[in-house]
């Protein structure tokens, strides 16, 4: 099997081709360490898990944001061609810098700040749950067309990881919360459903995100777009 790798050195980017010949049940993630191992000890990525839960790995694999340790490489025709993410500094090869995902957690401040008292029973909606369920990989917010043009937009993940902090009442300044989602510029999603199709834990931001703004929109928090003007109905 033919692997092109598209490599980030010197300030540029290059594409290696490789020769492989991986199993059924290989994955992404194995080629890339048998390249390592075998051939170009030079490469580099990152993982951590190998099980798809630490979202370390993510890479993108013939145009598709994926985790490299969940994507078996007969999901893929050849050749086959790997890249590291969008929307994230490329630091070397596979490795992106992470650090403007952890900035936009921080400016949300996607964080419980705890009740003074213990809730004896508590209940949640199935959105909160999934929310829970984010591994913080990036992928989403990889694939999020709004980020080319907008920089100041939070992001499917900082959304979605707030829904929870936002109608989980163990958290006491949910309302704060609310506010924070507003001035994530929420407002600037485009509903084109990309972060939820890619999201390995099925978090689907895209529906929080909608549920979101409804919750902004039914407190007032929130204005509906305006029509455009342009008059095409």
């Amino acid at each position: 099997m033919r692997v092109r790798i598209k490599l980030y050195r010197d300030s540029q980017f290059l594409i290696r081709e490789f020769d492989v010949e991986p199993g059924p049940n290989h994955t992404i993630l194995d080629v890339l360490f048998y390249l390592k191992e075998n051939q170009d000890p030079t490469l580099s990525f990152r993982s951590m898990c190998r099980s798809g839960i630490c979202g370390t790995c993510s890479v993108k694999v013939n145009g598709n944001a994926v985790l490299a340790c969940k994507t078996k490489v007969g999901s893929f025709t050849e050749p086959i061609l790997i890249e590291p993410i969008d929307n994230l500094p490329v630091i070397k090869d596979l490795v992106v810098e992470h650090k403007s995902l952890f900035e936009r957690l921080r400016r949300l401040k996607v964080w419980y700040e705890p009740l003074n008292y213990n809730l004896q029973a508590y209940r949640t909606n199935p959105l909160v749950d999934k929310s829970f369920k984010c591994i913080a990989c990036g992928l989403c917010d990889s694939s999020c067309p709004v980020f080319l043009t907008n920089p100041d937009f939070a992001g499917p993940m900082a959304l979605s990881r707030a829904y929870k902090i936002s109608q989980d009442p163990r958290n006491s300044k949910r309302e704060e919360v609310l506010l924070r989602i507003r001035d994530g510029k929420i407002e600037l999603c485009t509903h084109c459903k990309n972060c939820s199709m890619v999201c390995p834990m099925a978090v689907m931001p895209e529906t929080i995100i909608k549920f979101e703004e409804s919750e902004l929109l039914k407190r007032g928090l929130l204005f509906p777009p305006t029509p455009n003007g342009f008059d095409f109905f």
